[in-house]
């Protein structure tokens, strides 16, 4: 089997209305040199085989099925997934999520064109994303709103990523080598592993910015079927906890190595994001009373 430019992997587990978009996601790419790993993570196995032969002549050898037969947790199916098969790049496309057509094109494009020759070399790239607001009615996806999630930034900064999750993994495409170099997904992160994941590799590489919106990151705010609920917003008691766990975990670390590192910067960035936001609307008041001087001077220019 030839070794593709990109591996895509996609974790699933009863959500056969979700994962029906995510595969046309796949086939509806521009880009054409990938390879699907669909890991199916303690779900009914059948569903899953069902979604995917509806596109048999379409795959061309190009999909991978995995079945765990109990679930082993969304980090610990990234890693089986992404271990099934070889490729220079890598993405996580959850199975409720999905991209432009052109997000791999776009994306391989711009890591092809920055080769990792740097002090702190470019391994990976993201490109803006929209948030998707959406419901299920019946076997149907319903979609309520849509609005830029991510469209303020200007780069991928390490401080502001120390502070919160600044992209989903639907939108980052890396190198394969940067992640056996920092290692996989932690699988005894039950939330937050993707997090996780990213400040580690920002702690160690640049990653690249496309200012397109080419990846959409799907939210459920209310569903009463707790399978189609986003773990950010159905396990938001959950996030709350781990956060706390993560940067005291990190902060311990630098105290036992005696060194700064990702424990006072996760701590710092969060204090400083507060104190931004408690000064935002006083922020949004002075630049109001500039903007009306800017006004006035101009009003008696003009007379």
């Amino acid at each position: 089997m030839n070794i593709p430019k990109v591996a895509i992997i996609t974790r699933t587990k009863n959500r056969a209305i979700l994962l029906k978009r995510a595969l046309k996601s796949v086939l509806d790419q521009e880009f054409r040199d990938w390879m699907l790993v669909v890991v199916n993570d303690g779900g009914d196995p059948a569903e899953v085989e069902r979604e995917i032969a509806v596109h048999a002549d379409a795959w061309q050898d190009r999909c991978v099925v995995v079945h765990n037969p109990q679930s082993l947790g969304m980090e610990a199916a990234s890693n089986r997934g992404i271990r099934e098969v070889d490729s220079e790049y890598v993405v996580i496309h959850d199975d409720d999520d999905s991209w432009h057509p052109s997000f791999l094109s776009r994306c391989v494009a711009f890591l092809d064109g920055n080769p990792p020759r740097l002090a702190t070399p470019v391994a990976g790239v993201i490109s803006y994303s929209t948030r998707i607001l959406e419901r299920i009615e019946g076997d149907e996806v319903k979609i309520t709103g849509r609005e830029p999630f991510n469209t303020w930034m200007d780069s991928v900064s390490l401080f502001r990523l120390a502070s919160s999750n600044t992209f989903p993994p639907i939108s980052f495409l890396f190198r394969r080598a940067a992640l056996d170099e920092i290692g996989g997904f932690r699988e005894d992160l039950p939330v937050l592993g993707d997090w996780d994941f990213h400040l580690r590799f920002a702690a160690r590489y640049e990653i690249g910015l496309v200012r397109e919106e080419l990846a959409y990151y799907h939210h459920r705010i209310a569903d009463k079927d707790e399978r189609y609920g986003n773990t950010v917003i159905a396990g938001l008691d959950r996030h709350l906890t781990y956060d706390a766990l993560l940067r005291n975990e990190y902060l311990r670390q630098d105290l036992a190595s005696g060194r700064v590192g990702l424990g006072l910067l996760v701590n710092a960035s969060r204090s400083f994001e507060n104190v931004h936001r408690q000064m935002y609307p006083l922020d949004l008041l002075i630049r109001g009373l500039r903007n009306n001087r800017l006004a006035r001077w101009f009003h008696r220019r003009l007379r």
